[in-house]
């Protein structure tokens, strides 16, 4: 009985997740120290990981917004179609009941 989240759901909580990294970084990347080698290092390892969720988080999001974009466009394509056949069969009882009328009145003359 699991509910999916919709594309927009996960847009948004994408988006927050990538907004949230940024006083993260401010918070972790100041937290660290930087006077040894080795402090250095670790401080780049962070600001690097830190790098690859942001990006990892950014494709994601692309990725979303062209599924939901996917997604508009088929049912847009799909009521466009269900009119244009509602609209075709209309065209056609019209054509239909006209050349009933025109027989009705040809017979009617005769």
């Amino acid at each position: 009985m699991s509910k999916r989240l919709s594309h927009r759901a996960w847009m948004a909580i994408l988006l927050g997740a990538l907004v949230g990294l940024i006083p993260l970084r401010f918070v972790l990347l100041n937290a660290l120290p930087r006077e040894t080698a080795d402090e250095k290092r670790l401080w780049l390892l962070a600001a690097s990981a830190l790098l690859v969720i942001a990006v990892g988080l950014l494709f994601a999001l692309i990725w979303l917004a062209l599924k939901d974009i996917q997604q508009i466009g088929e049912q847009y394509r799909k009521a466009h179609r269900e009119a244009f056949e509602e609209m075709t069969e209309q065209i056609r009882a019209d054509y239909r009941r006209r050349r009933e009328r025109e027989r009705g009145s040809k017979n009617g003359a005769e």
